[in-house]
């Protein structure tokens, strides 16, 4: 898994919290997004579960003012976070074009930026799994994210240290959290935490 491509909000310049709005936080399946092959819509009678709902296990997002804002800290798009042909965090095989083709065997360093919610629950990190360490992963950036990478490189020791205490409080909680900020015992605490 990549770790976003690296975009915080004081050396980066992404969204981190994609909005659902009118409603998007009904999930229905079959849905238009099915690929060929899966159930689409009128294929079968639709199934919805409001991901809001109270009646879900919790801890659960909530709409505020008609609007969900999501924290995976992504910006959704495509981005090539390689130097180019003969980085070796390129993918040799680019799945995107025709089967067989010159372009399909080019290989690809674009990849869609990975959420960093739930990024402290999936080691190995970047899209490979290669690295076994968040910093690695960060480090390994080039490409459209090399600045970011380099704004990593050029803080002190304590605030990237810092950096990566924070990457490992984004964690997917365990079905039974109590609150959305927990301890390693799975108990609420504050946040920020008091010195």
């Amino acid at each position: 898994m990549s770790i976003g491509h690296f975009y915080f909000a004081q050396i980066g310049h992404y969204h981190f919290a994609p909005t659902l709005d009118r409603n998007g936080w009904i999930y229905t399946e079959p849905n238009p997004y099915n690929p060929s092959g899966n159930l689409r819509p009128g294929d079968a009678p639709p199934y919805s579960v409001d991901l809001t709902s109270n009646a879900l296990p919790g801890p659960r997002l909530k709409a505020k003012s008609g609007v969900v804002s999501v924290p995976a800290y992504t910006d959704l798009k495509l981005h090539d976070i390689t130097s180019g042909p003969s980085d070796p965090n390129r993918d040799p095989l680019d799945m995107n074009q025709p089967t067989g083709s010159a372009a399909f065997f080019a290989g690809t360093g674009t990849f869609i930026t990975k959420k960093l919610w739930g990024c402290a629950n999936e080691p190995p990190f970047f899209h490979h799994g290669k690295f076994p360490t968040l910093r690695q992963a960060i480090l390994a950036h080039a490409g459209e994210a090399a600045t970011q990478a380099q704004a990593f490189r050029n803080l002190s020791d304590a605030d990237q240290a810092a950096v990566i205490e924070f990457l490992k409080t984004l964690r997917i909680l365990p079905p039974d959290a109590a609150a959305l900020i927990i301890d390693d015992d799975g108990n609420p605490r504050s946040w920020p935490p008091s010195s």
